[in-house]
């Protein structure tokens, strides 16, 4: 049997995994510079419409009228991908091909950890203490028990119907979702995965954090969902610090240390609800 070296052959192609949060989030265009900083809106869908009876009998009635309209704020992050290796051996393109599909292939996971979590000072966040948890009713308590899946999705599905007038998104981890289709609570299996009423759910590889709203970790064999409005996320161009691979060069050790950044700014409209399920059924 022939004794030489292996081929350096290039890597299997590699896509971006599929049903995270970049598959139920918007990515508005921004001219303005600005978002960068942080951004707000004035959402459509948190104010309810309201009824009146027939005012032939009433005519004196008066209509409630809402003060004010609310406001949605979202702050910033990055997400970077680095690379610090020796020179030899590497091109320049090759350098940052590689720095870039870091940045490519693990920003999802990145974005949704930190969206999860606030863990990089940003807001809003999934597991916040502002999340309203519910019963298997739909309604808020002061402590979560485990419902089961079916439960679970009923919950969040009956507080975005009574309390949002849009299309909602559920966010899960990534490991719920095998229990929820044991359970048949998605309707196909084309992405993004969409709940039998057609409200789109994330299931993260960065939600394996797993955590609720008072910070702790779910309890073994249970998982945190979350309900909020629709995300929008804004992001710049991927850019390299520093510019060139020359100028991140180490002249005495011979080695590299350069980045690939991209900022962000992810947000939802006026709605966080959270339930616990069992995941052990």
């Amino acid at each position: 049997m022939p004794t030489c070296p292996p081929l350096y052959v290039n890597p299997p192609a590699v896509e971006p995994y599929a049903g995270g949060l970049f598959s139920v989030a918007q990515f508005p265009a921004e001219q303005d510079r600005h978002w960068r900083c942080g951004v707000m809106w004035e959402p459509y869908a948190c104010t309810p419409a309201r009824g009146l009876g027939d005012q032939c009998d009433n005519p004196d009635a008066e209509k409630e009228v809402d003060d004010g309209v609310p406001l949605v704020e979202a702050g910033a992050f990055t997400v970077y991908g680095g690379y610090l290796c020796r020179t030899v051996g590497r091109s320049e393109a090759d350098i940052l091909d590689r720095i870039r599909q870091a940045v490519r292939l693990g920003e999802q996971r990145a974005v949704e950890q930190a969206f999860w979590t606030g863990d990089l000072g940003n807001t809003p966040y999934l597991a916040s203490p502002d999340a309203v948890v519910l019963n298997p009713g739909g309604l808020p308590v002061d402590a979560a028990e485990a419902l089961t899946p079916q439960a679970g999705i009923a919950a969040l599905e009956s507080y975005l119907r009574e309390n949002y007038g849009g299309t909602g998104v559920i966010h899960m981890p990534a490991g719920a979702v095998p229990v929820m289709a044991r359970y048949n609570q998605f309707c196909g299996c084309d992405f993004p995965l969409r709940t039998w009423l057609g409200t789109p759910v994330a299931a993260g590889g960065g939600y394996v954090i797993n955590t609720g709203p008072d910070g702790q970790p779910a309890p073994p064999g249970t998982a945190w969902l979350y309900a909020t409005g629709p995300v929008a996320i804004r992001r710049g161009e991927v850019f390299i610090n520093p510019d060139t691979v020359a100028q991140a060069l180490n002249r005495t050790t011979n080695e590299i240390e350069i980045l690939a950044e991209r900022e962000y700014v992810v947000g939802f409209d006026c709605l966080l609800a959270a339930v616990l399920i069992n995941v052990n059924c």
